[in-house]
């Protein structure tokens, strides 16, 4: 298949409701990009659309419930960023909206039901940080909400059944990684603790009903920076990473049994790297970092 017209990573991806891809920004030869394209999975071409007003990388994206595209922050040319703007795919076209009250970039941006964006942690000038922010689309405004009890950056943010939202890891410095978790609701957060540190084969699972962690089976290969994806299965796919050097291998979690079972490695080793579950089942893998440069190649994967 074809790859995104130009090198890109730390870039993000955004599946619309048409069944395209947004991918916008990014990270090429140590220049942050304003570009965007769109993947049609029924060509498997990707084309040019309107570029951001800003470029950006490390910033977070988000689909709304009107099936717009919210990107915020990141890192720009001149450092962090506050300003936020969104993509319209009927016309092809960004418009600004209102900027957060503090400038982050490596931070998540996680949809509630009811329409609001959770953006939570991110990094500005080497220093980590714990404050959130919601972002209303009915008013386009952001209004601030209790920080986390830790600062962390490129940490995850799970939309749980419960409507709540777990974050986990991440880093307080470079280098320096978290075990530490937390969960927010509007009226509480709770913080279950650790940390560590390097690339990892350990998993764990976390029970909402219970609030637990538990060990469950190591993956094959120690791995970071790579991607996870929640297949139609309910299984879930690992795909590439760092664990030294950049990887190809991937392999499968089954809920049903605990375990780890390999799976076809991709055709390009890459970390730092997009996957996007398509509603047909397959993966698009797409960008990231390989041996030693930027990564304009794409790969589908079929369960």
């Amino acid at each position: 298949m074809s790859g995104v017209h130009g090198l890109r990573n730390e870039f993000t991806t955004t599946l619309l409701n048409s069944g395209k891809v947004l991918a916008a920004g990014g990270l090429a030869t140590g220049t942050s990009l304003a570009s965007c394209e769109i993947y049609d999975p029924s060509t498997g071409q990707w084309n040019s659309t309107a570029s951001m007003a800003a470029a950006r990388v490390y910033h977070a994206a988000a689909l709304l419930s009107s099936g717009k595209v919210l990107v915020t922050g990141g890192s720009g040319g001149g450092g962090a960023l506050s300003s936020c703007e969104i993509y319209d795919p009927s016309t092809g076209h960004w418009n600004a909206t209102a900027s957060m009250a503090g400038a982050r970039f490596i931070h998540t941006a996680t949809l509630f039901s009811s329409g609001q964006v959770l953006v939570a942690g991110g990094d500005i000038s080497g220093t980590s940080l714990a404050t959130c922010e919601i972002y209303d689309p009915s008013t386009g405004h952001w209004n601030s909400t209790a920080s986390m009890a830790g600062a962390r950056f490129a940490h995850t943010a799970t939309l749980l059944s419960s409507g709540k939202v777990l974050v986990t890891g991440g880093e307080i410095t470079t280098g320096t990684s978290l075990a530490t978790c937390e969960i927010y609701d509007p009226s509480t957060v709770l913080v279950t603790g650790g940390n560590g540190g390097s690339a990892l084969s350990s998993c764990e699972i976390y029970d909402p009903s219970t609030g637990q962690w538990n060990s469950t089976a190591s993956m094959a290969v120690a791995r970071a920076y790579h991607a996870a994806t929640l297949l139609n299965s309910i299984k879930v796919l690992v795909t590439g990473g760092n664990g030294g050097s950049a990887l190809s291998s991937c392999e499968i979690y089954d809920p049903s049994t605990g375990h780890w079972n390999a799976t076809a490695s991709m055709i390009g080793a890459r970390y730092h790297h997009i996957a996007t579950l398509f509603s047909s089942g397959q993966v698009l893998v797409a960008g990231g970092v390989g041996q030693s440069a930027d990564l304009a190649t794409c790969e589908i994967y079929n369960p």
